[in-house]
């Protein structure tokens, strides 16, 4: 084997135009999970929303049957 001593020509590059900025996978994958964050605290918002309505029905529903029951034992 002999040694042979090279030099490799140094390459520079310029990037021309406006910077932007790069949007790599990670990001884009990070943006969609945010996303989909939002959409699912938004449903659970409404979820819990109609729950709650729904017990001041059944809570104002056992109040009259209540007054009921006592006017009758009356």
């Amino acid at each position: 084997m002999s040694q042979q001593n090279e030099t490799v020509p140094e390459v520079k590059g310029e990037v021309v135009g406006e910077p932007s900025t790069p949007s790599t996978l990670v990001d884009t994958l990070f943006d969609i999970g945010l996303a989909w964050a939002e959409y699912g605290v938004g449903q659970g918002k409404v979820a819990l929303q109609t729950s709650a309505q729904t017990l001041e029905k059944v809570a104002k529903s056992l109040s009259e049957l209540q007054e009921r029951l006592r006017k009758n034992a009356a």
